[in-house]
């Protein structure tokens, strides 16, 4: 497994491996990993030649300085599970390799229009510039065949994928799906911040989200679903609930009938003083 710190030794050594013909699969993270980035591996393995991890705690995504601190730190960990799937390429870059003085600031021309004002970009503002930007600087480094992102940040796909498209990329983006503990809680770095009651209880997340789809299966009215949704996990000790939403999968805009065509529920709940996000699928 080969480490660059450095783009143009990264650049450098990717651009010999394409005169080979061999294709490229990327995974951006911000380190921390667990099953769902060696998931997201896995796939691209089955793809690709060659597999790109990147490890760059990103500052731009963070509207909150103390929760930037807080972000756990773990590369030496990371690179040996990484190594254990068979990742062939780590780049572990700093902040100033990332953006070097006077890069141009781009991603603010872009129109995201109401994907980014609900959910994550109604509770914190700026987020989507940050992660759109890092994940477009990062395209420009490794220039990767595909791009692989999971399923649990589900709107942060659909601001890549609109990125993407408008910025005319030639990169196919291949979503992974959530991966979760034995008791249905989503894996995040961020749990590993939860106490131990509070780990117990995190899974009520998922418990509720699986509840509110069957309940919408059954022709539940999606914002009775998830008025009933958000209070019952409000109603947990030390839980806070941000939003629980029902909304269609494409535009992000809320849905009030159970027939429509494609649904997604999602939630952000602090536990404690953890904030998780999840999701899952109706249809």
């Amino acid at each position: 497994m080969k480490v660059f710190h450095r783009a143009q030794d990264l650049q450098r050594y990717l651009s010999n491996l394409r005169t080979n013909n061999r294709s490229v699969g990327f995974v951006p993270t911000m380190g921390a990993l667990h099953q769902g980035h060696l998931s997201l591996v896995e796939l691209s393995r089955l793809k690709n030649q060659v597999t790109v991890v990147s490890i760059f705690v990103n500052p731009t995504q963070f509207n909150d300085a103390a929760d930037l601190e807080k972000y756990p730190r773990t590369p030496g960990k990371d690179i040996e599970l990484l190594d254990t799937v068979g990742c062939e390429v780590v780049f572990l870059p700093t902040v100033e390799e990332v953006y070097p003085n006077g890069l141009d600031q781009k991603i603010q021309a872009l129109d995201f229009g109401q994907l980014e004002k609900v959910m994550e970009g109604a509770m914190r503002p700026g987020h989507f510039a940050g992660v759109a930007h890092v994940v477009e600087r990062l395209l420009d480094l490794t220039r990767p065949d595909r791009l692989y992102m999971g399923q649990k940040d589900y709107q942060q796909v659909a601001i890549i994928r609109s990125m993407i498209a408008q910025r005319e990329i030639d990169v196919k983006l291949v979503v992974g799906p959530t991966v979760r503990e034995v008791d249905g809680l989503a894996m995040s770095s961020r749990n590993v911040r939860l106490n131990e009651n509070l780990r117990d209880r995190a899974a009520e997340l998922s418990r509720v989200l699986s509840d509110a789809k069957s309940a919408i299966l059954a022709g539940g009215l999606p914002p009775e679903v998830a008025a009933r949704s958000s209070d019952l996990l409000a109603a947990l000790p030390g839980f806070k609930v941000e939003y629980f939403e029902v909304f269609d999968g494409d535009s992000l805009q809320p849905v009030s009938e159970a027939k429509a065509e494609s649904i997604v529920i999602a939630l952000a709940v602090w536990v404690g003083d953890v904030r998780l996000i999840d999701n899952v699928i109706v249809r």
